[in-house]
């Protein structure tokens, strides 16, 4: 199986051919297709500074294995708006994944973000010394970016590299009242109290190929990742009831920011908070055809907190490749 991100990037892929096929035959017709519900923008106010400080970690590690340079430069060095974490580190990665891979050993990769005097949006550029980035690959960054209501420009010098800017609004106005983050719709559950440093119930190990385990860190000697990850699951497990305990809650009750929560948990397990919550529930509904055989899958699905059972087959066969039935049935054994 594959990582939650090269799912996502292979969604673009085919979305952006939606995009060229209208292109090639409704040229008078602005562009647009909308984004699948799982997409959907949920902006909070966070410390967009410190969000991008620690999302570059990951990418300098990226492109230092591959011997290239990488440099990061925030002015001001903190600095609070509204935003899509989620959204925003998936244009960063699709921006500077690609980088990684056009740029060769030697190359150098620098990315500065900057406010306007105003302080309501956000300037976030990337340059390199590599090859032209492809007009498909900015196809797919350009309409994300759209989507989060901002806008990108690519400027390409002959055998001196792209400078790709991308301006994102910051202020709380600049979004619909259901995109931002106090909205229920934002809110996720996580029922049942399952000890999940001590599963009973193994989906394929290979879906988390990229990402670290849960299980691994949680076999680890004794560390602060350690006791994070199990203030974080005892945390939401003593919410279990609470259908509107979101984002913002949980990172409160963790004493921390959004934002840091997020970085955190992308630190340590290689995933963002939605999909971190979202493998716990097909665990947790795993367990539950295990011991339940008498249970619908309909049932599983309300249980482990989704309100359509559609919706939580897609996630679950976006999770182990396989649809909910099918894969209860094998492991209850059955024909």
């Amino acid at each position: 199986m594959v990582s939650s991100h090269i799912i996502f990037i292979a969604i673009i892929i085919a979305l952006v051919s939606v995009i060229i096929y209208q292109k090639l035959h409704q040229p008078s017709r602005s562009l647009h297709f909308p984004l699948p519900e799982w997409m959907g923008l949920h902006v909070s106010n966070n410390d967009i500074m410190l969000f991008l400080k620690g999302g570059s970690h990951h990418v300098k590690a990226l492109v230092e294995n591959r011997g290239i340079e990488f440099k990061l430069k925030c002015e001001p060095e903190s600095m609070m708006g509204w935003f899509d974490m989620e959204m925003l580190d998936r244009i960063l990665l699709l921006l500077l994944s690609d980088t990684a891979k056009r740029l060769e050993q030697g190359g150098k990769v620098t990315m500065s973000a900057y406010t306007n005097q105003q302080y309501d949006s956000i300037s976030i550029r990337i340059s390199d010394n590599g090859p032209q980035i492809s007009s498909t690959g900015l196809l797919i960054v350009q309409h994300l970016v759209t989507y989060h209501r901002g806008t990108i420009r690519n400027e390409y010098y002959d055998h001196q590299g792209n400078t790709i800017t991308i301006e994102l609004p910051i202020k709380k106005d600049a979004y619909e009242t259901e995109q931002l983050e106090s909205d229920t719709s934002s809110a996720f559950h996580i029922p049942s109290n399952i000890e999940l440093h001590v599963p009973t119930i193994d989906i394929p190990t290979d879906y988390e190929a990229g990402n670290n385990s849960i299980r691994e860190i949680m076999k680890a000697p004794h560390s602060v990742d350690q006791e994070f990850l199990q203030r974080a699951i005892r945390c939401v497990n003593e919410h279990l009831s609470e259908t509107d305990y979101d984002r913002q809650t949980f990172a409160s009750d963790m004493g921390c920011s959004v934002s840091t929560l997020y970085n955190k948990i992308r630190e340590l397990t290689g995933k963002n908070i939605s999909n971190f919550v979202r493998d716990i529930r097909i665990k947790t509904a795993c367990k539950l055809a295990k011991e339940n055989p008498d249970l619908r899958v309909s049932d599983i699905a309300y249980q482990v907190g989704f309100k359509d059972p559609k919706y939580f087959a897609t996630s679950f066969k976006r999770v182990t490749g396989a649809q909910p039935k099918e894969y209860f049935s094998q492991l209850r054994g059955e024909d």
